[in-house]
This record gives structure tokens, C-alpha cells and sequence, in this order.
């Protein structure tokens, strides 16, 4: 599997993903319900029809940057070994980490950001990334050599 097409595979699996599990039902009551519990003195997101190019941008940049790095540092390195856990542990500590990197420091900079966050935003992160590289090396290693 060529690199660009491992990227193209991780980027779509990823976006796929995520927006659905943020725009679920579930992830919008839990985070109703954590903004209501700590006195909405915070919030997390503008609504989607209040965005402009530069919310999109971002936003597709990030979705860029994650599904390069699963590409890279997990997907790539368990197709060269035909080893799909390999994947999965990697793909995992990257999404744990990837996502620890903006939780912990938004939970020290704002106030009453709801603590329960860190672990939930965390654990998110890694199973986002998890699905991403194990459905792309899945599918990659039942794919005919060429």
C-alpha cells in the first residue's frame, strides 16, 4: 500500500469517525451534562453553522495531521511487520497522547473546565485512533500483494 494511499485511507477512516462520535447524540449529552455540572462557566464549541473557512481549515488540518502521524507511526510500521495488534498498540498510545496534549493543558489554563474531561478526552483519542489504523491495516493486509 503506497504511503499516499495509506494517508488518503487513515484521513477518511478518521474523519469519518470522529464527527461521528461528535456530532452523536451521546457525546452531546455528555458534554450538556459536564457543562451544566460545572456551573457553565465554560464552553466547548461554537455551533457548526456559526464556522468560516478558518474553523474548517483547522479543523482539517488537524484531521490531516492525526491521520498522517496513524499512517506514519502506526499503520506503516504493522504492514511492514503483517502484524495488525502492532497497529492497534501503536495506534492507541498515539491517540491517548495526541489528545492528552490538549486536554491536560486546557484543564490547567481554564476555569472550571470539568476535570472529568481529561480522562474521557484521553480515552477518546486513543480509540478514535485505534478504530483509524486497525480498520486501514485490516483492510490493507487482505489487500492481494501487488
Amino acid at each position: 500500500m503506497s504511503r499516499l494511499l495509506r494517508f488518503v485511507c487513515a484521513f477518511v477512516v478518521y474523519t469519518v469517525i470522529d464527527m461521528a462520535w461528535s456530532l452523536s447524540p451521546v457525546a452531546a449529552a455528555m458534554y450538556a451534562r459536564l457543562h451544566e455540572a460545572s456551573g457553565n462557566d465554560w464552553s466547548f464549541g461554537k455551533p457548526m453553522d456559526a464556522w468560516g473557512a478558518m474553523e474548517i481549515v483547522a479543523l482539517m488540518v488537524f484531521f490531516a495531521l492525526i491521520a498522517l502521524a496513524n499512517s506514519e507511526l502506526a499503520i506503516a510500521p504493522a504492514l511492514r511487520e503483517r502484524n495488525l495488534q502492532r497497529a492497534m498498540k501503536n495506534a492507541f498510545l498515539l491517540g491517548c497522547a495526541a489528545y492528552a496534549t490538549y486536554s491536560v493543558p486546557v484543564f490547567a489554563a481554564i476555569a472550571n473546565w470539568p476535570a472529568a474531561l481529561i480522562p474521557i478526552d484521553i480515552l477518546t483519542g486513543g480509540l478514535l485512533s485505534l478504530a483509524t489504523s486497525t480498520i486501514v491495516t485490516w483492510w490493507a493486509l487482505r489487500r492481494p500483494a501487488a
